[in-house]
């Protein structure tokens, strides 16, 4: 074996040496993906080289899916996501309105590449939904319902890098998304409007 193709093979078995930890890595990720993502759904956020990721963690006393939200075919959009019309839908088949009570509007709080967290009011009630994988797959897309007299006051504040947002009527912290409403003053404002619709 002459000097130049010592050289060509050894800088060969370097470049591979560099690849194998990087391949067996992806290997790894990919392999246990489903595994992975159960698991950061379960962190709430994590903070990686600057970047962060939030998840909001499904509530565990949410309402029992009806048998009818479980019959009815909620539609997803081209973004992987259900709609405003089948959230809608959700709640109007959720078995939880009374019986002459109707959904008055929708808002988006909460938007990332994973996960909708949704806003519906109706004449009576506020709804909060989150909308995953698998919250569509258990029919548990709706998490918290209250009085929608009892929506305000909203209180705001960044906890671990991340806006929450807190309604009056109960203890429980929802990610917003600062993209949505950059300020928490937007915040309110609009969730004022959602609940003022129907009254």
């Amino acid at each position: 074996m002459d000097d130049s193709t010592a050289k060509i093979y050894s800088a060969t078995l370097e470049f591979l040496g560099k690849l194998a930890w990087p391949i067996v890595m992806l290997f790894a990720l990919y392999k246990f993906r489903v595994q992975f993502g159960q698991l950061l759904s379960r962190l709430g956020s994590v903070k990686v080289a600057g970047s962060e990721w939030v998840f909001q963690t499904q509530i565990d006393n949410a309402p029992e899916p009806s048998k009818e939200l479980k019959k009815t075919k909620l539609e997803v959009g081209a973004d992987g996501f259900l709609n405003a019309l089948s959230i809608r839908a959700a709640v109007a088949e959720s078995g939880l309105l009374e019986a002459d009570e109707s959904v008055t509007g929708e808002l988006l709080i909460f938007q990332t590449p994973n996960q909708r967290t949704w806003l519906v009011a109706t004449d009576r009630h506020l709804f909060v939904l989150l909308d995953d994988e698998d919250t569509r797959r258990d029919s548990r897309l709706i998490q918290s319902f209250f009085d929608r007299a009892r929506t305000l006051p909203l209180q705001c504040r960044i906890s671990d890098g991340a806006e929450v947002v807190k309604f009056g009527s109960e203890d429980i912290w929802w990610y917003y998304s600062d993209h949505l409403f950059p300020k928490p003053g937007a915040l309110k404002d609009a969730v004022t409007r959602l609940i003022k619709a129907g009254a």
